[in-house]
């Protein structure tokens, strides 16, 4: 199945010459945790609320002065859309991020996986699994 099915909610982008304030606020008016910073419609970026809270706020730095730039994570970790799920998951493990952003050939942004979306996903078919299974053989519910 590809990723794409996965990529359900739309991508809030940002520039990177964006200040932290503006960044904030859309943080706030999307209710998300994290922005893709793209330059000319290829993404160079990842801002969180974490890169905020830690960057910003603990380090005292000015949120109107401060730039998504000068906190992001450049070159995000990131994954083609006709990669499978195992793929996706093993890049999430391997590199400990609980966000990936899925692109085209292009580093083009087509949407963005969290961990959060593939628990739900995920238990949601599992859930759907059990429901089969004790449909199939009722004794094992007795």
């Amino acid at each position: 199945m590809s990723l794409k099915s996965y990529c359900r909610k739309p991508v809030v982008r940002i520039s990177p010459e964006t200040s932290i304030t503006e960044a904030c606020q859309l943080l706030e008016q999307n209710n998300i945790g994290c922005l893709i910073a793209e330059r000319e419609g290829k993404l160079c970026g990842i801002v969180t609320d974490r890169d905020i809270a830690l960057r910003v706020t603990g380090a005292k730095r000015d949120p109107d002065k401060t730039k998504v730039q000068d906190i992001m994570t450049p070159d995000p970790i990131r994954v083609s859309v006709d990669k499978d799920l195992h793929h996706l998951t093993a890049l999430m493990h391997a590199y400990h991020v609980r966000r990936v952003p899925i692109v085209n050939g292009f580093d083009t942004t087509l949407g963005l996986v969290t961990m959060d979306d593939l628990i739900a996903e995920l238990g949601s078919d599992i859930s759907e699994i059990g429901k089969a299974i004790s449909e199939e053989f009722p004794e094992i519910n007795a």
